[in-house]
């Protein structure tokens, strides 16, 4: 099939057929335990190919199941094809290679046919337990990607038009030991993903090297050889940064039902210590992943739709107060990318994986800034924010971050609202995400005092605001901020506090024409006594719960992306 053209593919199929329906007999489980390897050698597990699914080949997707089994008996021969598949997985005889061969397989026809009804026969069928099983016996946590993609794409399929079973496998899911082996290959799999961009561009920090190190006191003959790296020029990492991240990433699809159905799933998720006591724990390295998707969503329409899909499972976390209080005091080293300026503080120590979020997010507003804006990536990011500080104030968590930078950020990105207005307005959703922003900035301004450290942190905070005085103005009358609708209390609030302080610089300034900065903080430190800032909540009070059903057609764009890469992945070698 594969050598022949695709219009002379529609008159080979009726051979095709026939052939399919004896190699569906092949891959039976023999009835003599003595001989189980006859289902390694059918030609079905060897060479199915996902191509050979698409509807497009057929016309029509009814045409498929005519040719390939005939109208009688097209039921019980799929069904008997998938009930083959299911059982080889669940065999229990150390034969590692077949089982993961056959859910390759099962990826292949799955993502092949993806939009037809013959997926129906494999989401009717349980593949949940026996995949769970396999991915607990397999050695190698990297080997585990792929049946962990299949039950993702299972639990997809058809999961808004139709009751999907999988969706109450994931919910109902207790085995911690199962969940502790997904994280680890969730983090070994970021883990290469994450190589594939320093392929690249190699931007590991001085810090991290302890070549680096020994060079800087001269003793760099002690660190050996330094890996030599190809060097590309900018218009080549441009061309190999668009192709990223790997078809690998389509595994997260799980990770992120995982995470809406099952509470467990995500303390697991966020606790699982590294088998390897030298490298990071797994949520660090999804982390790290992440921030390097994040600064570069804007290269292509499959990296945005990633980095969507990492915010949702972000916002997940941090919705639940339980796993937000976990991200606060859980602490790990985070490589976060460091390939395009702004860079934020190399921290020194370990910290939180809640500020290592803060500063992933914070990279995605600085590097996606582009007139033809992803409006839902920078919603999603500032609603992953909002929540997050949301349950700093209401827990007064007083987390140890260089803050300065968030402010700098999100007033950057003020400003670039304002200069690329016109461009703003022909967007959608561009009205909802500057009051998002705004709604934001009164937040971290009436919340401070319970998240932010200390005095300073705050004084800082009230500073960028004064400094931003006439930006904040020009956003409110650019994008009408200010209606009488009850939506205008929190820009009229950040307003009125820059307001207030420039009318007691200007006092201040009439007794001495210059004023140093910090001379401008202890006036802004001295003003709080006669400052009236209105109560704006904590937050909580305009923020639902999170609902899928809000987000359908973002759900069905990343998962379009998601089924085509299972398609590569599963048309090339074994990668990982």
């Amino acid at each position: 099939m594969d050598s022949q053209p695709q219009t002379k593919r529609l008159t080979l199929l009726p051979e095709w057929r026939d052939n399919r329906l004896s190699l569906v007999a092949s891959i039976k489980p023999s009835p003599n335990a003595d001989s189980p390897h006859a289902p390694m050698d059918s030609p079905l597990i060897q060479q199915t190919r996902p191509e050979v699914f698409e509807p497009k080949i057929v016309g029509l997707y009814r045409r498929l199941f005519t040719v390939v089994a005939g109208l009688d008996n097209v039921d019980a021969v799929f069904s008997e094809l998938v009930a083959s598949l299911d059982n080889i997985i669940r065999r229990d005889d150390g034969d590692v290679y077949l089982r993961l061969k056959v859910v390759r397989t099962a990826i292949a026809v799955v993502s092949g046919g993806y939009q037809t009804a013959l997926v129906s026969y494999f989401v009717n069928r349980d593949f949940f337990p026996a995949i769970m099983r396999l991915v607990q016996q397999l050695d190698d946590p990297l080997q585990a990607t792929e049946p962990i993609l299949l039950v993702g794409l299972l639990a997809n399929h058809g999961k808004f038009e139709a009751h999907n079973p999988y969706q109450v496998r994931f919910a109902d899911f207790v085995n911690e030991m199962a969940m502790g082996r997904v994280a680890e290959s969730v983090g070994q799999m970021s883990s290469v993903l994450r190589a594939q961009y320093t392929a690249v561009q190699d931007d590991t920090p001085l810090a991290w090297s302890v070549a680096g190190t020994l060079s800087y006191v001269g003793l760099g003959v002690l660190a050996g050889a330094k890996p030599t790296h190809p060097v590309f020029t900018e218009e080549q990492q441009r061309d190999l940064f668009a192709k990223l991240p790997g078809p690998e990433a389509a595994t997260l699809i799980t990770i992120y039902d995982f995470a809406l159905a099952n509470k467990l799933f995500c303390h697991r998720f966020v606790t699982q210590e590294a088998t390897d006591k030298e490298k990071p724990p797994p949520f660090s390295t999804f982390i790290s992943f992440t921030s390097y998707i994040y600064q570069h969503a804007y290269r292509s329409a499959r990296a945005s739709s990633y980095a969507y899909l990492t915010l949702l499972i972000l916002f997940i976390l941090v919705e639940d107060a339980a796993i937000a209080k976990l991200l606060c005091e859980t602490t790990a080293p985070v490589r976060l990318c460091r390939q395009r300026p702004p860079f934020n503080p190399l921290p020194k120590t370990d910290r939180s994986h809640a500020a290592a979020v803060i500063d992933l997010l914070a990279d995605g507003i600085n590097h996606n800034l582009r007139k033809r804006l992803d409006t839902a990536f920078y919603a999603q990011t500032l609603t992953v924010l909002s929540r997050l500080l949301t349950y700093l104030t209401r827990s007064r968590t007083k987390l140890q971050y260089h803050w300065s930078e968030l402010w700098r950020s999100l007033l950057s990105f003020v400003r670039f609202l304002n200069q690329y207005a016109e461009d703003m307005h022909t967007l959608p959703g561009t009205t909802q995400l500057v009051q998002s922003l705004v709604d934001l900035l009164a937040l971290a301004l009436t919340g401070g005092e319970a998240l932010l450290p200390d005095e300073t942190a705050y004084d800082d905070l009230f500073y960028k605001l004064v400094e931003s005085g006439d930006a904040l103005v020009k956003l409110r009358d650019t994008y009408q901020l200010g209606k009488p609708d009850g939506k205008g209390a929190a820009i009229e609030t950040l307003i009125g506090v820059s307001q207030h302080y420039q009318e007691v610089i200007e006092s201040h300034r009439a007794k001495k024409e210059h004023l140093s900065p910090r001379e401008i903080q202890k006036i802004i430190r001295q003003g709080y006594d006669t400052l009236n800032v209105e109560a704006q909540g904590d937050g909580q009070e305009q923020m639902r719960g999170f609902r899928e059903a809000d987000i359908k057609n973002e759900v069905k764009r990343f998962l379009k992306v998601v089924v085509a890469d299972a398609v590569v992945l599963v048309s090339a070698p074994r990668a990982i």
